[in-house]
């Protein structure tokens, strides 16, 4: 059980130390199940890990939260602020969530939109309503869509937007947690002023698995 977790966890989390104890509280074909992005050829190694992060969270909250965010919180000195103390709070109630599946057409949005804010150096949701007008309704009835910057690695990148330190309304990690998305795309690219940016876009699809949680 041990050595399959410490593989795991060198292929999963490169950005967390190799002996991390955090994987260990962790069921290995739970993580495998999540891990739902894995070989999507589409996807990078850290993109699929950004789903399989924001899976992981949304599956076990309160884990989620005395595994990874505690490391991340350690590691990184982070301030016990009123936005971290309240994500320990959301995190706490929230498990059972479908799996985000990585969807084609919401990639390819996420992909637009991170290639021209990484030339152009631009920052936020800069025509999303154009960008996803011709998703609407068809298959989706409700997106959203997260952007990061400055992080490359899919752990920080997940665990920043949870926290969503200054952000009123804290919407990147309600994005995260909606119970109603289970559709995602994600895309990592190179910024022009923050070396890099991360984009990823949700969707809430009509499927045929959405009330079949794994384990």
């Amino acid at each position: 059980m041990k050595n399959s977790l410490f593989i795991l966890l060198l292929i999963l989390c490169h950005s967390l130390h190799s002996q991390n104890p955090v994987w260990d509280s962790w069921d290995p074909d739970v993580i495998r199940s999540l891990h739902n992005a894995s070989g999507i050829e589409y996807l990078t190694e850290e993109e699929q890990k950004v789903v399989l992060f924001m899976n992981m969270a949304r599956h076990d909250g309160p884990l989620f939260a005395s595994t990874f965010l505690d490391a991340y919180v350690g590691e990184n000195q982070v301030e016990n602020s009123s936005y971290l103390r309240s994500l320990y709070k959301d995190l706490k109630k929230t498990s059972g969530l479908v799996p985000l599946q990585v969807e084609g057409d919401l990639t390819s949005v996420s992909q637009g939109h991170a290639d021209l804010s990484g030339k152009t150096g631009h920052v936020g949701h800069k025509n999303f309503d154009k960008r996803f007008a011709p998703l609407r309704g068809n298959p989706y009835t409700a997106w959203a869509e997260n952007c990061s910057y400055g992080y490359k690695d899919a752990v920080e990148i997940v665990i920043t937007l949870l926290i969503d330190e200054g952000v009123k309304g804290v919407g990147h990690r309600r994005n995260i947690l909606n119970k109603e998305f289970n559709s995602v795309g994600v895309a990592i690219y190179p910024h022009k002023t923050y070396k890099t940016n991360c984009v990823i876009d949700f969707g809430k699809m009509k499927r045929s698995d959405l009330n079949q949680v794994p384990y």
